[in-house]
């Protein structure tokens, strides 16, 4: 499972910047890049909630294997669409549904094999292998075959479509958890109901949404600002690594910060720190100052997501954690689709260095939010579960 979370961020983390390319490289705008942005966040939108309480009712690994499927999918559309912007878009949507089932199903594998109160640690884990991936990703935009300016999509994506296949046999692999005898009996819509009125959850997940919206915008008008202050696309790539390899350095200690902060403390402190870098990023700073902003903004968002998993782990019965982390995805996915469309307006008028600052100040509200959690039942003041 930790091999299919690496695989399945290295896919997406080198397609999305790429998709990013090839629709600038055909002549799209900046204000369609939110579009793009969004179009990969609109599937989870109408399937993350039936795909989770499939999961919790037949298991895993048939969601791992369907979100294979789509990736290839995506990969192929994108290879020999013809450079058609629609063509992209589609390829766009297809590379998010597989990343919707196939992260639905690993986030639901880790809560059903995890005992209570070893959320936190399990998590960090997990999401480590998922920044490995996310730093791995990038660096096929340094692929030769491009130019200065553009890296040579077509082969990135061909690369990935491979990798797509081997996604493929690794999810074949996988085997699901056990079942609970309750989860027959779970109804969707009342298990959402009633996780949706634990205390400090609905501002949890707006905080977590918040902060993925934020993710997706710097992977999408990263691209978009080099070109407007001439920054090569390997400076580009390097920028993605260091920000990938920044969040897997903070998911190694991700159980240990807990315990000495509490999961609200960090959670906050770490969304104000993710702010003040992306709103430096829309300065005239040099690649060096970028660098180490980049640095700053991924351990703090590597940071705070997975708490969020955690928590809403933590929180879920048996039988109902597929949907659980079903609807933070869908969540995320809402503010993906959302903020980033709002945002790509904005670049029409400011471009991409405004929106950067835009991001920052959206993070400063998605602290506040994120001042909800621990709050709730089964949180101590100091991040230690409680007997429910």
């Amino acid at each position: 499972m930790l091999a299919h979370a690496v695989v399945i961020q290295l896919i997406t983390f080198g397609m999305r910047p790429t998709l990013s390319y090839a629709v600038l490289d055909v002549g799209g705008s900046q204000a369609l890049l939110g579009v793009v942005v969004a179009a990969f966040a609109v599937p989870a939108l109408f399937l993350a909630l039936p795909a989770g309480h499939v999961i919790d009712r037949i298991g895993e690994r048939i969601s791992l294997l369907a979100g294979a499927v789509a990736l290839i999918v995506a990969a192929l559309l994108a290879a020999f669409g013809g450079g058609q912007v629609a063509v992209l878009l589609l390829a766009t949507m297809f590379l998010g549904m597989g990343h919707l089932l196939s992260v639905i199903g690993e986030q639901a594998l880790v809560a059903n094999t995890t005992s209570r109160g070893q959320f936190d640690s399990k998590f960090g884990y997990f999401t480590f292998a998922s920044a490995l991936g996310q730093t791995l990703g990038p660096l096929l935009l340094a692929l030769p075959g491009g130019t200065p300016e553009i890296p040579p999509v077509r082969l990135i994506f061909l690369v990935c479509g491979a990798l797509s296949v081997v996604l493929l046999a690794i999810s074949a692999g996988i085997h699901s958890s056990a079942r609970p005898a309750v989860a027959e009996r779970v109804r969707m819509l009342p298990a959402t109901v009633t996780l949706l009125r634990t205390p400090g959850l609905i501002r949890a997940l707006l905080a977590g949404s918040i902060v993925l919206a934020s993710v997706d915008l710097f992977l999408a008008y990263l691209p978009a600002l080099a070109h407007e202050r001439g920054i090569a696309a390997i400076t580009v790539s390097a920028l993605l690594v260091v920000r990938s390899l920044f969040s897997m350095f903070s998911r190694l200690f991700l159980g240990a910060m807990v315990r000495l902060l509490g999961r609200r403390a960090l959670m906050v402190w770490s969304i104000v720190l993710s702010a003040f870098a992306l709103v430096s990023f829309g300065l005239p700073v040099p690649v060096a100052g970028l660098l180490f902003l980049a640095g700053i903004y991924g351990f703090a968002v590597g940071t705070c997501q997975p708490i969020t998993m955690s928590w809403i782990a933590e929180l879920a019965t048996a039988g109902t954690r597929g949907l659980a982390m079903s609807l933070r995805l869908a969540s995320n996915r809402l503010g993906q689709t959302l903020l980033p469309s709002l945002l790509g307006t904005l670049a029409a008028a400011t471009g991409a260095a405004g929106v950067f600052v835009a991001t920052g100040m959206m993070l400063f509200g998605g602290a506040w939010s994120g001042a909800a959690v621990g709050e709730a039942e089964g949180e101590g003041t100091a991040g230690e579960p409680l007997s429910r």
